[in-house]
């Protein structure tokens, strides 16, 4: 039995010879021949074979309303069982989110007060630096971990647990380097000017792969001052966290240095896990694989209590202690009174951190 596929390549074949897009048949092999005759067909298959056309406008109508009412049920299902922990956690992000806006008031008040705060720590022209771009870089790091913990909430109550577990790996890492920014920043806020300085040599690699200007170009004199104060291995792989990294060597500074100086080896184990919901490891393939569906492998949303409830619980771990260093080190600066709302944003962390322990626990697979 012929294909309809045979079939279009074929009128496509003669088509293009018609139409002069092929010229030399003879000096061309069938393969080839078949290949750009396919490529034309698929261009073009929604219009020319009805079989397609159908199919298409099936998935759209039924196929949309099928896939919505699985997430509908699913986040309900999720809801139903793991509630509690979500409405402490989507609570904490409300007030950190508050309490972010607050201290951002209470900087502008600082900084009119201390004018002499923001110079920059290497003399580079027109910019920030000192405790002013110190408490800036918290308060967006902060900012930034908020917007990711909603992220994560989000995801998972709709079952989509591996985008979850990617942002909170995200997450791991913020927390990672706000820590490190926190207990590492000596002489002080030298390492805040580093980091925030590496920004620039990331838009270099950008412009770089992309064609594009050199960010350096256009701000004078930064490079050389910075090649001047900090040397060339600045400009290497986190090179800006050398010297907060004990015993570490110009060039080799990885990401695993600056979690153990920012002491949060403990935690290491649960970024390890998250990884494979970032790469394309096999086990991430195999993990997808379910006997019980029909076909076999998952698309999309799901119900697992034990997944959705470790990475839940991850997460409220995560941003308790991001909370704990931002706040406490912006307050320290600005108001030390703002340190007070630790309180209620721990205990709300720490509520939802438990709910989802225990929900880990009572749903893990029996062995």
């Amino acid at each position: 039995m012929r294909s309809r596929l045979t079939d279009l390549v074929n009128d496509q074949v003669r088509a293009m010879l018609a139409d002069g897009t092929i010229t030399s048949p003879k000096e061309m092999d069938r393969e080839s021949v078949f290949q750009l005759a396919l490529d034309k067909v698929l261009e073009k298959v929604g219009d020319i074979d009805p079989v397609v056309r159908g199919s298409v406008k099936w998935s759209l109508k039924y196929g949309a309303k099928r896939r919505a009412r699985v997430a509908l049920h699913n986040e309900r299902s999720i809801l139903k069982k793991l509630g509690k922990g979500f409405r402490d956690l989507s609570n904490a992000v409300t007030v950190a989110d508050d309490v972010n806006r607050d201290l951002f008031v209470d900087f502008a008040e600082w900084v009119a007060a201390e004018k002499d705060s923001h110079d920059s720590i290497i003399g580079a022209p027109d910019m920030i630096g000192g405790p002013t771009l110190h408490v800036l870089t918290m308060l967006g790091l902060h900012a930034r971990g908020c917007s990711m913990v909603s992220e994560i909430d989000l995801l998972a109550r709709k079952g989509l647990i591996e985008a979850a577990s990617a942002r909170a790996r995200s997450l791991y890492e913020l927390m990672t380097i706000t820590s490190f920014l926190s207990v590492r920043n000596t002489p002080p806020y030298e390492l805040t000017e580093r980091y925030h300085l590496s920004a620039v040599v990331e838009r270099r690699k950008d412009a770089l792969f992309m064609g594009e200007e050199d960010p350096f170009a256009s701000m004078s004199g930064l490079e050389d001052i910075i090649r001047t104060v900090w040397g060339p291995e600045f400009f290497r792989p986190y090179g800006w966290a050398l010297p907060g990294v004990p015993g570490a060597r110009p060039g080799r500074v990885t990401f695993r240095d600056i979690e153990r100086a920012a002491v949060l080896d403990h935690m290491r184990h649960a970024y390890l896990t998250m990884n494979h919901a970032v790469h394309s490891g096999a086990m991430a393939i195999t993990t997808r694989f379910d006997g019980r569906d029909p076909f076999r492998y998952r698309i999309g949303s799901e119900v697992d209590y034990y997944s959705t409830a470790w990475v839940a619980g991850a997460t409220a771990r995560f941003f308790f202690f991001l909370n704990h260093l931002a706040i406490r080190e912006i307050a320290s600066l600005v108001n030390q009174d703002a340190a007070l709302m630790l309180g209620p944003l721990i205990s709300l962390c720490e509520s939802a951190e438990q709910f989802f322990e225990d929900c880990h626990v009572a749903h893990a697979p029996s062995v």
